[in-house]
């Protein structure tokens, strides 16, 4: 064969390197190289296929052979070195001490290769001949070689192959590192052979070890010897002395000796093979021997060797005295039991010096503690080997499980003995006390451990090691603890317990049986736990988990108590099984704390290395202590996934927070929020984590431990901010599931309502019993509290309130909630409590929240939120709509997406009765009031003309000056979540889209009101309007750093996509996309005033937006090909894309608000100055704090300026400026709207002779789509026709066009809603008005091509035709028909009607609406309200086309009908005086007592006292700071009170004798009528406090039982 290169012997090396083992292929390899090199050396196998050659070939041939095993030897010892290089190098990265390199290189598969490939060379070149001797020198061989011509030929190659032996033993530098090379220094320590001797000698054979001189030496002969063999020598004994034994005759020597011990020698005490002195030997082995190490060398650091020699030991015992194998078996099991309990005492005797300690459980950190620190684990692994082979490696391990089970029963019986003879003395004992009558009746009882400890540890600890099956020992237990049917017996006694909570028991018998069965329960739970410590089935399940192995110890007791679970091991069905384990689990958890405990360092125990923060660094413990635990179920690493750590725990977890155990171990709770709280961060860097990378297995651990556990722990605020840390990191859908999670199937008793009694014996219930017990407690300590809250003490009991909801939030906000439903006053005092609470309770009241208002009804009954008839909100959700409000506002980090998303669901179904929380949320957390109106007929003048300016001026004219304040963080965050995933937007077009479907769609069995259709119409524009204003808004972009603009233009679609693809209307589509159209027509105006005028180029978000052809492309598909013939494109844009600000400029309101806010800013001025001048309002706000019966100090207070006055002054100076500057602003926009709309006039209308059809289209797709929408955009068809008007537009008739306004408004009348007649009224006032003025109508002026009397007749048709069209609605059943006409009638009445007929005609059909018997109120009101408008419009002369003579008729009428009422008015008062008078003479001039008081100067009571007034009654009051300060007068009902306060002051000093006697307090504000009594009393009525268990109800209660509000006595003789 041909010698292989360097690089393919390193290459094949290299491959073994790779793998550690070697793989057989990579081995395999390598020796097909080593037999090529051998080959090329010796030639071995074709010397043993020649058969003959010639002398001088033979020559030829030992020459060639020795130059070719020089170029093998060196092939081979180069490839070797390389490859001891790299190998140690590998052992040094695993800090392998260097010392034992050799002893690790013995065993090395590659070296062993070369070995064994010597061996069989050197076997088959072996000499034949016994004569034949090798003299081999060093590096060569020698010239004098004795042996004949045959032989030489064949004893070359075996020369050869002892050279190569001699390359591969000789000493190279191959112990220093690779990285050195050649030059390192060569020194003893680092030159080794390549190869080991010791695996030469103990492989190659003796005459190849002779050849190459690797026989050990003889040790030298002494001198003794040396005497001793010549003195008995015979012949050569000179010879013999002077010649020392060869190695080969010593290797002979020590051969034949080692056989005959072996084989002929036998030992002295085999000859009597006595069983007692093989047991004592066998027993001093296993105790002291194994220790002591006499059999084991001190070499073997696998301890293989020692364990190998053990067991012969124990065989050469067993076979000399014939001993039993089975009681060798159990001898050893004593010994590791004995072993095993040394290491456990000697563990807890370090840890507590105690005398107690000997009888402390061994639960699991004990055990796991001491197995897991054991400085000698020598003796135990030597005696389970010795057990494995006794008991013949069975891996059930039959003999081992029945002698331990023999052990079981042994104790058992013992006990049972002790047991029985026990209660024979206790009966003897007791029968010798009755007799004697006396006695203290002692006697002895059972022992109180039956298994020692050591035994359940000894079991589990072969258990663990595969000596023997734990099931195979449950026929051998006898457990008399019935586990699963006592667990049901306490799961019933629980239930029981729990529903009893909170009810109170004035029974005095049943409190003495309650403390009676309270001692029964005690007993009870004593004797449970006496069972557990000695029941065998728990002590071997606990030492079984201890040893780490939670599957199979949850398999055991399983098997041990549950029958179904051999039945769910024979069908193989896998969920049984874990049901089954889990459920005895379970009930071994519940009734024991101590199985609880292990447990929980089982999991502790489990996650010790990944939750702790430096990771595995602390695995390295003492070097001088080892393990014996088996390697299985070892602590998760910490690169661990969080799958597989949920994967192992889910099941122990899960039993933890079912049995509620997981309350004693607190640490555990907090590490496992922790550790998952690192992973998930760890899986995703954002502020949430993915859904998809949260498993089935962790989302189970979350549901069922984390979050229930949390109801478990005493209510504090470290474990819920433990938890948050970790939910947080959740989407909130998923946070949201497992509040659903943790609330299901009920709250407190909620759930113990839902369940059959077969849940209650089955012991399935559905929400463990510890979280149900803490809700209840929870929820009487909740609502405690509430029922003594008030705004007094609002901050302790806020904080005892949110103490309360720090372990069970569901609980307490739920029970909130449902209060708050009722009395909405105690909103904003609940609001102010939440601040004390954790960031999880706020959490979870927004998932509270959500579920009160229906979005937790999973397909269950929902609450309807009107009331009967649909037309008013149920007072719940009202109160709801206002919390929500008020809650988002205080907390705007609380999550909001689900409410939000939620409403846009219920808007998607069409359902508008949740309208009113999204109005809310925009009007109280986003601090958009000021936009919002309840209907457009509470809008005033003021408001009207404030929204047509900017947006400062709507907030300062819509609350009249009261200005709300305002949480910015709270705007933002709103905005910031509805601009996120489209959200507004989307929300937008379903608002748009249900404004339909409340018309047509609407669900309902039946047909409901016109009225109550209607209020949601409008509610629903409300809203949509708001909405709209509030997304588009982008006044806080420069505090946010974000667009509002370019967010809500990215969101939106575009306006063809909206009447197409969203079917909405044109006039809605122009609306929604109007804010960005107008900022890209503005769009350089806007950057001008902003500062950045750089800016010219209109930015990509806006372009959609901006006008263009394409523009002008979607606005012709918008309406009809007909309407084009009438309307331009550029007429219909500059409708739609304006608004009011853009035409319409609030001069007057603003210099009004201006001025106003002026004077503010010069009160405060004057009052932070103070002096003089400011003695004034000084003087009020002392009378004012004075009035509300504040103190001295507090008055004092209340006139300084204080931080509030100062950010008062600040805010007032500030809008000043900033009215100013939109005051200017809007004139300049107006301006320029005005000179477009100037440019474009030649494109506005097709054709200067339209004949009539370009009023009819412009008020038909114009005019009255725009009108309904809002109050602005009614404001703006009214001023946009004005701007019309006075451009004179060729070809535009404003008779025309409020001609089709009458006859469109006319017959609209009757399909209105109201808020829809508010805006159809409000221009038309303004319409009529503007265009009187503008054309003079009075006097006889030509306008739009007519004369005044064609007006006067036109004007006459509009009149018949409103007048007809309002007295029918006035006169017809129909609800809506009348409301619309009246709030028509109302906003017109300055202008309409100004005929008297017409007038009259109104008149006489509105008393019947005024009339007592009408039965709705809101009619009677209304109609009562304008008949007053309109006559007081008729008397100030509005009505100009009267008649002189009637008018005056008609004054004189009513004049006569005023003197009347004047007359009636003084006669009936001469009557009250009278009456008075009588009641005065009745009575008479003395006190209520019938002395006079004149009678009373000078005279003492019976106490020395003065008559008359107590002085001490009349306190110093706090002095006026000035003399024109006013003075405190109460009213009437105020006087009254205080007339009562005087009255009980003087009872208290003992003039209440006669309390049936009433005396006003101040005889000149007469007697009290009945009218102001019954006025009181429904004051009264409407003060009551909703709490009836508070203080106010109490103190009201003793004011009626005192007789303080009884009624006036009347005189008898009146």
């Amino acid at each position: 064969m041909s010698l292989p290169t360097l690089q393919e012997c390193q290459s094949a090396l290299s491959n073994c390197l790779a793998d550690s083992p070697p793989t057989d292929e990579a081995i395999q390899i390598w020796r097909q190289l080593i037999q090529r090199c051998l080959s090329h050396g010796t030639s071995f196998d074709d010397h043993l296929l020649s058969t003959s050659s010639s002398p001088d070939d033979a020559d030829n041939n030992a020459e060639v052979l020795t130059s070719r095993a020089k170029e093998a030897g060196g092939v081979l010892s180069d490839s070797i070195e390389w490859y001891l290089r790299q190998w140690r190098d590998q052992q040094q990265q695993n800090d392998s001490d260097g010392s034992d390199l050799q002893k690790q290189l013995k065993d090395d598969a590659v070296i062993c290769a070369v070995v064994e490939s010597l061996w069989l060379v050197g076997c088959l070149l072996d000499s034949e001949e016994d004569n034949s001797t090798t003299q081999v020198k060093n590096g060569g061989l020698s010239a004098d070689v004795t042996k004949s011509d045959g032989d030489k030929t064949s004893n070359v190659p075996y020369q050869c192959l002892v050279n190569i032996i001699k390359d591969l033993t000789s000493s190279r530098n191959w112990m220093t590192s690779s990285k050195n090379g050649d030059d390192a220094m060569e020194t003893d320590e680092n030159s080794q052979p390549l190869i080991p001797i010791v695996s030469l000698q103990t492989t190659l054979e003796l005459s190849l070890l002779q050849s190459a001189n690797l026989l050990p030496n003889p040790p030298p002969t002494t001198a003794k010897a040396k005497a001793i063999k010549a003195r008995g020598g015979k012949g050569g004994a000179a010879a013999a002395v002077a010649a020392d034994d060869t190695p080969v005759d010593f290797v002979h020597k020590k051969l034949k000796k080692i056989n005959t011990d072996m084989y002929y020698r036998q030992h002295k005490f085999n000859l009597l093979a006595e069983e007692s002195e093989g047991y004592a030997k066998l027993l001093s082995f296993f105790v002291v021997g194994i220790n002591e190490g006499g059999t084991a060398g001190e070499d073997d650091t696998n301890g293989d060797s020692s364990y190998k020699e053990a067991r012969k030991y124990v065989r050469e015992l067993i076979g000399a005295f014939d001993l039993d194998p089975n009681r060798v078996l159990d001898l050893a099991l004593d010994a590791l039991e004995w072993e095993l309990n040394e290491i456990m005492t000697s563990q807890q005797t370090k840890k507590s010096s105690s005398k107690s300690a000997a009888n402390e459980e061994w639960g699991f950190e004990a055990i796991n503690s001491a197995m897991s620190n054991v400085q000698s684990p020598k003796v135990v692994n030597t005696l389970l080997a010795i057990i494995r082979e006794l008991d013949g490696n069975s891996r059930t391990g039959r003999a081992v499980a029945h002698l331990l089970g023999f052990k079981y029963r042994s104790y058992n019986n013992r006990a049972a003995k002790i047991a029985a003879v026990a209660a024979e003395k206790e009966k003897d004992a007791k029968d010798a006390t009755d007799k004697a009558g006396s006695g203290n009746g002692k006697s002895a009882s059972a022992p109180t451990r039956i298994y020692p400890r050591s035994l359940f540890i000894s079991t589990a600890f072969l258990c663990a090691h595969g000596l023997v099956d734990p099931h195979n020992l449950l026929p051998h237990l006898n457990s008399t603890l019935n586990l699963i049917d006592t667990y049901k017996t306490h799961t019933t006694n629980t239930i029981k317990r729990l529903k009893k909570l909170g009810v109170v028991s004035l029974n005095s018998s049943k409190a003495d049986k309650k403390d009676a069965k309270e001692d029964a329960d005690d007993h009870e739970s004593a004797d449970r736990d006496a069972a557990f410590q000695n029941d065998p089935v728990i002590g071997i399940f606990r030492a079984f988990l201890a040893m780490g192995d939670w599957d199979r110890s949850a398999a055991f007791l399983a098997h041990a108590t549950l029958p179904e679970f051999d039945s769910a091991v024979k069908d193989s069905d896998g969920d049984k099984m874990f049901s089954a384990m889990e459920l005895a689990v379970l009930a071994a958890c519940s009734l024991s704390d101590s199985v609880g405990a292990d447990l929980c360092a089982w999991v502790g125990a489990m996650i010790k290395y990944v939750s702790n923060e430096n990771g595995d660094s602390d695995k390295s413990t003492s070097t001088s202590r080892a393990s014996i635990l088996p390697p299985l179920n070892s602590p998760f690493p910490s690169e661990t996934p969080l799958s597989e750590i949920s994967a192992v725990l889910i099941a122990p977890l899960s039993s933890l927070s079912a049995s509620g155990v997981v309350r004693l171990a607190q640490p555990l709770y907090v590490n496992l929020c922790r550790l998952y709280n690192k992973k998930l961060a760890l899986t995703n860097s954002e502020s949430e984590v993915d859904v998809k990378c949260i498993d089935d297995n962790t989302m189970s651990v979350l549901s069922t431990f984390m979050v229930p556990s949390l109801s478990l722990f005493p209510s504090d605020t470290l474990l819920p901010k433990e938890l948050w840390s970790l939910l947080k990191k959740l989407p909130y859908t998923l946070r949201y599931n497992l509040y659903s999670a943790w609330r299901k199937p009920g709250l407190e008793k909620g759930t113990l309502r839902s369940m059959l009694p077969k849940d209650f014996k089955s012991g399935k219930i559905p929400k463990p019993l510890g979280n149900i017990e803490s809700e209840i407690e929870t929820g009487i300590a909740a609502r405690y509290v509430l029922k003594r809250i008030s705004k007094e003490n609002i901050k302790d009991m806020g904080r005892q309130l949110s103490k309360t909801s720090h372990n069970n939030p569901l609980v307490v906000f739920t029970d909130i909630l449902a209060k708050i439903e009722s009395y909405d006053n105690l909103i904003l005092m609940m609001v102010d409590t939440f601040q004390f609470a954790t960031e999880l309770s706020l959490d979870v009241m927004g998932y509270c929240l959500l579920l009160s208002l229906g979005g937790g009804d999973e397909g269950g009954h929902r609450r309807s939120g009107t009331k009967m008839g649909g037309l008013n909100t149920e007072q719940w959700l009202a109160s709801l709509e206002t919390f929500t409000g008020a809650f988002y506002k205080k907390f705007p980090d609380v999550e909001l997406r689900g409410i939000l998303i939620y409403l846009a669901a219920r808007f998607k179904d069409g359902e508008s009765s949740e309208l009113g929380v999204l109005r809310s949320l925009i009007k109280t957390a986003g601090g958009y009031g000021f936009v919002d109106y309840d209907s457009t007929a509470s809008l005033s003048e003021l408001q009207l003309d404030g929204r047509c300016g900017s947006r400062l001026l709507k907030r300062e004219t819509s609350s009249f000056g009261v200005v709300d304040n305002i949480n910015r963080n709270a705007s933002q965050h709103l905005r910031a979540v509805l601009q996120g995933g489209d959200l507004g937007v989307m929300m937008l077009l379903l608002l748009s889209q249900m404004r339909l479907k409340i018309l047509y769609t609407k669900a309902g069995s039946g047909t409901e009101h016109v009225k109550v259709i209607g209020n949601a119409y409008d509610d629903c524009e409300a809203v949509l309007c708001l909405l709209l204003e509030f997304l588009s808004d982008s006044s806080d972009d420069q505090a946010s750093g974000s667009s509002t603009k370019e967010k809500f233009a990215a969101s939106m679609p575009s306006l063809a996509d909206l009447h197409s693809k969203y079917g909405l209307d044109a006039a809605v589509a122009w609306m929604l996309c109007r804010p960005l159209i107008r900022k890209s027509m503005f769009f350089k105006d806007d950057s001008k005033l902003t500062g950045k005028s750089s800016q010219n180029v209109m930015p990509d978000f806006l372009k959609r937006f901006a006008a263009s052809p394409e523009m002008t492309t979607s606005c012709e598909k918008l309406l009809p090909q007909g309407a084009w013939k009438d309307l331009t494109p550029s007429m219909f844009q500059a409708f739609y894309s304006l608004s009011i600000y853009d035409i319409l400029c609030p001069e007057e309101r603003y210099n009004i608000e201006i001025g106003r806010l002026k004077k503010e800013v010069e009160r405060l001025t004057i009052l932070q100055k103070g002096g003089h001048a400011a003695l004034g309002q000084m003087s009020a706000l002392a009378a004012a704090a004075a009035a509300a019966g504040a103190s001295a100090n507090e008055v004092r207070q209340a006139t300084a300026f204080t931080m509030v006055h100062r950010e008062e002054l600040d805010r007032l100076k500030r809008n000043v400026d900033q009215l100013n500057k939109d005051f200017q602003r809007q004139q300049k926009r107006c301006e320029f709207v005005t000179s477009m709309l100037e440019s474009q006039k030649e494109d506005l209308i097709c054709s200067e002779e339209s004949n009539g059809t370009f009023a009819s289209a412009f008020m038909t797709f114009c005019i009255y789509p725009r009108c309904f929408l809002s109050p602005e955009d009614s404001l703006f068809c009214a001023q946009f026709i004005k701007v019309l008007h006075r451009m004179k537009l060729p070809g535009f008739s404003t008779i025309e066009l409020i001609d089709s306004i009458v006859n469109a408004a006319t017959g609209s009348l009757y399909c209105m809603t109201e808020d829809e007649a508010e805006l159809k009224g409000s221009p038309g006032s303004k319409l009529s008005k503007a265009y009187a003025e503008a054309n003079n109508i009075g006097d006889h002026s030509i306008t739009d091509g007519i004369t005044h009397d064609d007006f006067k007749a036109l004007y006459t048709q509009w009149h018949s035709k409103i007048g007809v069209s309002s007295i029918g609605c006035l006169a017809s059943s129909e609800y809506m028909h009348t409301r619309a006409a009246l709030i028509v009638l109302s906003r017109i009445v300055l202008v309409y009607p100004t005929q008297p007929k017409v007038g009259d005609k109104i008149l006489k059909s509105l008393s019947s609406l005024q009339s007592e018997d009408n039965p709705r109120p809101d009619i009677r009101a209304t109609a009562q309200g304008y008949c007053s408008q309109l006559t007081k419009a008729r008397d100030e002369g509005m009505w100009k086309e009267e008649n002189i003579a009637v008018t005056r008729a008609r004054q004189e009428k009513e004049k006569a009908k005023a003197e009347e009422r004047k007359k009636n008015l003084a006669l009936q008062h001469e009557n009250m005086k009278k009456e008075s008078e009588a009641i005065t003479r009745e009575i008479g001039d003395g006190d209520r007592y019938g002395r006079d008081r004149r009678d009373d100067r000078g005279r003492f009571d019976d106490r020395g006292r003065p008559w008359g007034p107590d002085p001490r009654s009349h306190q110093q009051r706090v002095p006026p700071m000035n003399a024109s300060a006013p003075v405190f007068t109460p009213k009437v009902g105020a006087q009254r009170e205080l007339g009562f306060a005087d009255r009980r002051e003087h009872e208290r000093r003992g003039g209440g004798q006669e309390r049936d006697v009433y005396v006003p307090p101040n005889r000149r504000d007469g007697p009290v009528t009945r009218r102001q009594e019954e006025g009181r009393g429904e004051r009264r009525k409407r003060s009551r406090s909703p709490d009836r268990g508070g203080d106010d109800s109490e103190h009201q209660q003793a004011k009626r039982s005192r007789g303080e509000w009884a009624p006036p006595r009347r005189s008898a003789r009146r």
